[in-house]
């Protein structure tokens, strides 16, 4: 008995994969990946892939593994990062494992989402959409897909299948085709991480270290003498923020049934209203980048009514609102702090201002003069008859009974790696020493490596850092223009002096330019005066050419003078 209970248990984990892959098959559960975007920009690859996860119906704990694969007929390889679809129970058993044990992380890539799996609702289809630095070898390399489930132990192989048999063809080729022998399946992937160094004025970016060798595309510039411009400017170091802080807001208009304060999902329009909870809190929880600090919850009521019906409705909505938050999304209540505001005056007086109707300035005269316990609502039902605050009852009182959800996020430090993954699709995560790691992955004076300086000047529109280092790198692509904007923003501040001398020096204004580096020389003394040098040392380049082009003007002038001549001569012979 016991030596078949044995057999039993042993035999127990390979008989349920059978049976899930299998199921999955029988009852046309299986997850559509489509290849939507594939191209070759600069000297990287850009992929976007929809998945759809609708059909597929998971345990708590069971976590399925789908990892997209870059592969070529001579070995060429490069596995992607995975997204995982993962059940509750699973999903908090891997999390408290890899906080636990660091061993087995280095040959597992870090997931590039987790979604958990809800039983009562289908999965959201996930947009993927990541950036790899081109090698010649992707050029034929078909896209594969490795599923893989995890259920109590070890990851355990479903299939591989063909996305794409080939990647620029456009022929797309359906989950159920042309499986990957196993064989090719084994090569391990060497990707190394990208060096990380110390950064000095101006910022040297070292390139990452890939398994294979990257194609080196030509890169083409407006300006002459790029390297020597390359050396003059300033890339500046940003303060380290150690402590980020993200936070979110959104507003809620839930429906409730006359006398009742409860969250009723399904009622009228509330369905829709509480998908943008969803989105508010599901990004940021979903992965290991963030940690909750604190949410709040506040409850706004209209005008019409009295003051005290006012206040217990807010008061009481919040509190229900934030007892709905804490139910479905399992966070504790101590997170969560609710308050209220009995009559919404202040929102009144935002709307009369964006959208003024012919009465706008009087009512707000009123709002402004006339005390909430004074006659303030007593005047404006009074006023020419009642017919604004009719109006006002109908177009702008509805709009003032809402719940506004704010939530501060605690995001943690990021290596290069996440950050080149996250800059194009959630730079908010990122500090701006962050967002510059992610700018290692690039050459200088490519059109991602501008990208990213631009997308921190936008996501940090007031940093002087920002903007400077910014500067640099359109210059580096001869966009003078965009870099006079951004250094028009800081041109007050010291910093930005001597870029604007490099600028007026790549506008062929080298007075100007001058200017600006002896200025600089204070800010940037070593940096300014080898400009100086420079710029001396081109404006007797410049003489000396315009000298020889002098010459040869005058030694053209003179050949055709002697040819001149000699045919006068010739002639006057004959």
């Amino acid at each position: 008995m016991m030596n078949t209970i044995y057999a039993f248990h042993l035999r127990y984990p390979y008989l349920a994969l059978m049976l899930l892959f299998s199921a999955l098959h029988a009852r046309g559960q299986e997850a559509r990946f489509i290849l939507t975007d594939a191209e070759v920009a600069g000297d990287s690859l850009y992929l976007g892939l929809k998945l759809d996860f609708s059909s597929i119906r998971l345990n708590s704990r069971t976590c399925l593994h789908f990892t997209p694969i870059l592969a070529n007929a001579r070995g060429g390889r490069l596995e992607l990062p995975p997204v995982l679809l993962s059940g509750r129970h699973r999903y908090r058993f891997d999390r408290r494992e890899w906080a636990l044990n660091t061993n087995g992380r280095t040959h597992r890539a870090e997931p590039y989402l987790i979604q958990l799996y809800k039983r009562h609702s289908a999965p959201r289809p996930v947009s993927y959409h990541i950036g790899v630095p081109y090698s010649v070898w992707m050029g034929d390399a078909a896209l594969l897909l490795r599923q893989e489930v995890k259920d109590c132990c070890d990851l355990q192989l479903l299939g591989v299948d063909t996305i794409s048999v080939r990647l620029f063809t456009g022929q797309m080729i359906g989950r159920q085709t042309a499986p990957v022998l196993q064989s090719a399946l084994q090569q391990p992937v060497l990707v190394q991480q990208p060096v990380s160094v110390q950064q000095t004025v101006p910022v040297q970016l070292v390139e990452p270290l890939v398994a294979v060798s990257s194609v080196a595309y030509p890169v083409t510039y407006s300006v002459r003498d790029v390297e020597l411009y390359t050396s003059m400017l300033s890339f500046l170091e940003p303060t380290v923020e150690h402590d980020k802080k993200l936070d979110e807001k959104a507003v809620f208009y839930i429906d409730y049934p006359l006398g009742s304060d409860n969250i009723l999902p399904d009622y009228r329009n509330n369905r829709t209203e509480l998908q943008k909870l969803d989105s508010l809190l599901s990004p940021l929880s979903a992965g290991d980048y963030s940690s909750m600090e604190h949410i709040r919850v506040c409850g706004y009521a209209s005008p019409d009514g009295t003051y005290i019906d006012n206040e217990r409705l807010a008061t009481s909505r919040a509190g229900f609102f934030a007892s709905y938050i804490c139910s479905t999304y399992g966070i504790p209540r101590f997170r969560l702090e609710t308050t209220s505001v009995a009559e919404d005056w202040e929102g009144l007086s935002v709307l009369l201002q964006s959208e003024p109707p012919p009465y706008a300035a009087t009512v707000l005269s009123i709002i402004q003069n006339v005390g909430i316990f004074n006659g303030r609502e007593k005047q404006l039902m009074d006023l020419r008859g009642g017919e604004p605050y009719r109006d006002m009852l109908h177009r702008f009182f509805p709009r003032l009974r809402r719940l506004e959800v704010s939530v501060r996020w605690n995001i943690r430090a990021v290596s290069a790696g996440e950050a080149y993954r996250l800059i194009y699709t959630h730079p908010e995560w990122l500090s701006l020493s962050e967002m510059y790691g992610a700018a290692r992955y690039y050459r200088p004076g490519t059109e991602q490596y501008r990208e990213v300086y631009e997308i921190a000047a936008y996501r940090f529109p007031e940093d002087v850092v920002a903007n400077i280092n910014a500067s640099s790198a359109v210059m580096l692509t001869g966009d003078v223009k965009s870099a006079r904007a951004y250094l028009q923003r800081v041109e007050s501040d010291p910093r930005s002096w001597n870029n604007l001398g490099v600028l007026a020096l790549m506008e062929g204004k080298p007075g100007e330019a001058e200017e600006w580096f002896r200025k600089a020389v204070g800010v940037e003394p070593q940096k300014a005066r080898r400009n100086l040098q420079r710029l001396q040392r081109i404006a007797v380049t410049d003489g000396r050419r315009l000298q020889d082009e002098k010459q040869v003007i005058q030694d053209k002038r003179l050949s055709v003078e002697d040819k001149s001549r000699s045919v006068q001569d010739d002639g006057g012979e004959r």
